[in-house]
C-alpha cells in the first residue's frame, strides 16, 4: 500500500484501500464493522492474516460511537422487553470474552448510581 499525505481516514485513504482490496488476495474478509466484526478484524490482524474488512456505512458509524465503547451483555434490551435481543447479546458477549478475544474482552465493574 502507498502511504497517503493526510489522515488515515480521509476520501482519498478510502478510496485507494477500496481499489487496492479489490485486486489483492486476501486471507479473511470481515463483513460488518460492529464490536464483533471489528474484534475479528483486529484479531485476525493481530495473527498476520491478511483482512479486508468492509460494512455498510463508515468505521463507527453505528451506535458504539455514541456509547462508552463497552460490549454490553444486553440489559438495555430488557427495558424494552426484548428478551431474545438480550439473551443473544448476552451470549455473544460471553463468546468474546471467553474463546473469541479475552485479551481484548474483560469484565469491567462499575458503579451505577441510584
Amino acid at each position: 500500500m502507498t502511504p497517503l499525505s493526510g489522515s488515515s481516514l480521509s476520501a482519498a485513504r478510502r478510496a485507494h484501500d477500496l481499489a487496492d482490496a479489490a485486486t489483492s488476495a486476501v486471507d479473511v474478509l470481515v463483513v460488518g464493522l460492529g464490536v464483533t466484526g471489528a474484534g475479528v478484524a483486529l484479531d485476525a490482524a493481530a495473527r498476520g492474516l491478511r483482512v479486508a474488512a468492509v460494512d455498510a456505512h463508515d468505521l463507527a458509524f453505528g451506535t458504539s460511537r455514541f456509547s462508552s465503547k463497552l460490549v454490553h451483555g444486553g440489559l438495555r434490551y430488557l427495558a424494552s422487553g426484548r428478551l431474545d435481543v438480550a439473551h443473544e447479546s448476552a451470549v455473544e458477549r460471553g463468546i468474546l470474552m471467553e474463546r473469541t478475544a479475552p485479551h481484548l474482552v474483560h469484565a469491567q465493574p462499575f458503579v451505577l448510581p441510584l
